[in-house]
C-alpha cells in the first residue's frame, strides 16, 4: 500500500506539472538512457537508430510490465484522441510488417520506444512497443506490444484485462512462447482505471489496444484472448466449473472445439458457450448435456476484438479460466500449454 501511494503521488506530480517535466524529461534523454532492470541490460543499438536492445528472461519482463499498469480507480488513464489512434495504427503497422526502423521513428513521436528483447532461455528475439515512463512510471497506460520476427504461428496472444484478471499476463505470455504465435498484446491499465469500465478495451472505447489489434489481425490471423473469473460469482454455472471458451457468437469453431478437448485431457472441466439446443450431439460432447446458453455471460458476444475479427473474415477465441486454475501455478503452466498446442495446431 505504501508502494502504490508513492506511486500515486510521483504521477500526479507530474500531470500537475507535465510542461516543466517535458522539459526535463526530453525525447532524447528517454531514447537514450540505460538502465538495470530485474537483471536485463539495456543500450542503443549501434545498427538500428533508436532501437534499445534488451536481454532477459520475457516472463519477467511481462510481470514488470503488469506492475507497471495503471490502478483500479487511480484516474491517470489517459484517453487516446482521435489523432492518437489514427497515428498508432500506422506505428503498429509499420511494426507488424517488421518495417522496425520506421516504427521505431514513429515510436518517438508517441512517446514510446521499440526495444528488440532477446529471451535469455530461448535466445527468441522479439520487438517491443512499450511506453517511455517519467518518474519510473506509465502516463498514459495504452499498453506494450511484441512481435515474433520468426513467428510459426499466425496468430495472436491478447491479455485485456491486465490486473483485473489476475495471473492473465503470465497465462498468456507463456502460451506466446509456447506457440511461437506472431504477436502479444498487453493493456497498459485495469479496466476500471478512471472507475467502471472507463479503461476496458474489450469494450467499444477508443483504446490504443484494439487500435493495435486490428493493425495486426492480418489475413488468417487468428485471435485468442485470456480472460478470468470466479465461480463465486457465478452462481448458475454448475460448481465444478474451470473455465468457460466461446468463439464470440455461439458457434463450435474449430479452434473452440481443439482447445476444448486438449483442456480436458488435462483434466480441466470446460465448458464451451454454444446456442445448441442441450440434447444437440456437439453440445454434448462439449458440455456433457448442459445448455451452452447458460455460459452466455462469458461468451464475449460484445468483445470488441471479437466483433472486429469477425468483420474481416478471421477467428476469435474468448479464454475464460476460473480462479482455480489461474492462483496454482501448476495450473498456469499447464493451461498455458493447452492453448499454445493449440495455437500451433489450428493456426
Amino acid at each position: 500500500m505504501q508502494t502504490l501511494s508513492r506511486r500515486r503521488i510521483c504521477k500526479r506530480l507530474f500531470l500537475r506539472g507535465s510542461q516543466f517535466l517535458t522539459g526535463i524529461f526530453s525525447v532524447s534523454f528517454l531514447s537514450f538512457q540505460s538502465r538495470s532492470i530485474l537483471g536485463f541490460s539495456s543500450q542503443l543499438l549501434t545498427s538500428e537508430s533508436n532501437i534499445l536492445t534488451e536481454r532477459g528472461n520475457f516472463l519477467e519482463e511481462i510481470r514488470r510490465i503488469k506492475k507497471l499498469a495503471l490502478p483500479k480507480n487511480s484516474h491517470l488513464y489517459q484517453i487516446p484522441t482521435t489523432t492518437d489512434l489514427d497515428n498508432f495504427r500506422v506505428l503498429a503497422s509499420s511494426l507488424i510488417s517488421q518495417d522496425i526502423n520506421t516504427a521505431a521513428n514513429k515510436a518517438n513521436a508517441l512517446n514510446y520506444e521499440i526495444v528488440k528483447f532477446i529471451d535469455n532461455s530461448s535466445g527468441q528475439v522479439f520487438y517491443g512497443l512499450r511506453e517511455r515512463h517519467v518518474l519510473g512510471y506509465p502516463i498514459r497506460g495504452w499498453g506494450s506490444y511484441f512481435i515474433n520476427p520468426t513467428y510459426s504461428s499466425n496468430a495472436l496472444v491478447e491479455v485485456p484485462h491486465v490486473l483485473f484478471d489476475k495471473f492473465s499476463e503470465e497465462i498468456g505470455a507463456k502460451a506466446f512462447l509456447g506457440s511461437a504465435a506472431r504477436g502479444f498484446l498487453v493493456a497498459g491499465a485495469h479496466r476500471d482505471a478512471n472507475g467502471t469500465g472507463s479503461a476496458d478495451v474489450c469494450n467499444p472505447i477508443n483504446s490504443i489496444f484494439q487500435e493495435v489489434h486490428k493493425a495486426w489481425t492480418l489475413s488468417q490471423t487468428k485471435t485468442w484472448q485470456i480472460h478470468g473469473f470466479s465461480i463465486s460469482e457465478k452462481p448458475s454455472f454448475p460448481s465444478n466449473t474451470q473455465s468457460v471458451l466461446s468463439d464470440g457468437q455461439g458457434r463450435l469453431s474449430t479452434e473452440v472445439m481443439d482447445l476444448s478437448q486438449r483442456m480436458r485431457l488435462r483434466s480441466f472441466i470446460t465448458y464451451v458457450y454454444n446456442e445448441l439446443s442441450a440434447s444437440d450431439m456437439l453440445n454434448q460432447q462439449v458440455n456433457q448435456g448442459v445448455a451452452g446458453q447458460a455460459f452466455t455471460s462469458l461468451g464475449g458476444t460484445q468483445n470488441v476484438q471479437g466483433i472486429y475479427c469477425r468483420s474481416v473474415g478471421t477467428a476469435f477465441t474468448h479464454i475464460e479460466l476460473e480462479k482455480s486454475i489461474r492462483d496454482s501455478s501448476t495450473n498456469r503452466d499447464l493451461v498455458s500449454r493447452s492453448i499454445a498446442e493449440s495455437i500451433q495446431a489450428i493456426s
